[in-house]
């Protein structure tokens, strides 16, 4: 009799068990795996929780008219393309010798949509983001013929605000997708339309609008020379490598504004270290060997503080 009962119990758990896979192979999103579970209140945690805003928070039409589209030829693929950091912050783009970042002035209020979607395996989403430049003009042409199809980098802020933003990455760029152009009695204009496959929203932009060449600083000067331009390029000593231990030029004007270097030693690189003049991530020295980039933004009148980095 005990060995029927224990035979019954055995047949009763193997179909059970059989019911659950099938269940997982019908509905995966119905079941969590207990593994992964840690992992998932993790994520959350670390999220937080997230408050309501005003409806000043909430109104549309707040982009700015000005972004910047940066084709990919644009950029110096030698260089390591900046990641965002904890704080959603981006680098400068490493743009190569003689580029710079080219604005569209839109005539409209650009529109920014991104949306996710589950499917049967994963999640998809998708990033859109359109202009619309007014009238028929030569340069607009242009873009429409040359630039169709193009890989973009869009740069793009709020209204009033001096905070930036990034769209699009190096190995993921926005594509252009669509161009439109009307000459009818409704109006005259084109209509770029960039979107690109990603469950990606866009980041701060905490680097520089690249549009004049870095400024080069001396060789061998222990002390950051700030001066209105946001980019330097820190060459190697001219005998032996050297520490910067000191920043000047900065005024009450330029708190909150953000500096980047640029690392150009091939012998006799530079080194910055933490120090009351320079607040650096985890307390790790920079060395500005050739293709290494540091941002960093200004604290106060004498001290600056690491955004993000990138090694050489």
């Amino acid at each position: 009799m005990c060995k029927m009962q224990r035979s019954l119990s055995m047949v009763i758990l193997g179909i059970m068990l059989f019911v659950f896979i099938l269940g997982i192979f019908a509905d995966p999103s119905s079941h969590i795996c207990l593994a992964g579970s840690g992992t998932m209140m993790a994520s959350m945690m670390a999220i937080g929780s997230i408050d309501d805003v005003s409806d000043r928070d909430t109104h549309g039409s707040n982009l700015a008219y000005s972004v910047y589209l940066i084709d990919i030829s644009q950029i110096d693929r030698s260089i390591s393309f900046p990641q965002p950091n904890a704080n959603r912050e981006v680098g400068t783009i490493p743009m190569k010798t003689g580029e710079y970042m080219q604005y569209f002035e839109a005539h409209s209020i650009p529109t920014y949509s991104g949306k996710a979607e589950k499917g049967d395996i994963t999640t998809s989403g998708t990033n859109s983001f359109v202009i619309v430049m007014g009238g028929c003009r030569d340069k607009v042409f242009d873009f429409h013929e040359q630039h169709a199809g193009g890989k973009f980098i869009i740069i793009f802020k709020e209204i009033k605000s001096s905070q930036w933003y990034i769209l699009g990455e190096f190995e993921r760029p926005m594509i252009l997708k669509t161009s439109e152009t009307k000459n009818d009695a409704d109006g005259r204009y084109t209509t770029f339309t960039f979107e690109r496959n990603s469950v990606d929203q866009y980041y701060k932009y905490a680097g520089s609008i690249v549009s004049e060449e870095a400024t080069s600083l001396t060789a061998g000067a222990t002390t950051l020379a700030i001066t209105k331009s946001s980019m330097y390029n820190v060459p190697g000593g001219t005998a032996a490598t050297y520490a910067i231990n000191a920043v000047s030029g900065l005024t009450s004007s330029d708190i909150g504004r953000f500096i980047t270097l640029y690392g150009k030693g091939i012998t006799n690189s530079a080194t910055i270290a933490d120090s009351a003049a320079f607040v650096l991530a985890g307390g790790t020295t920079w060395t500005a060997n050739a293709g290494a980039q540091i941002i960093l933004r200004v604290l106060d009148t004498s001290t600056l503080v690491e955004v993000s980095r990138v090694p050489a």
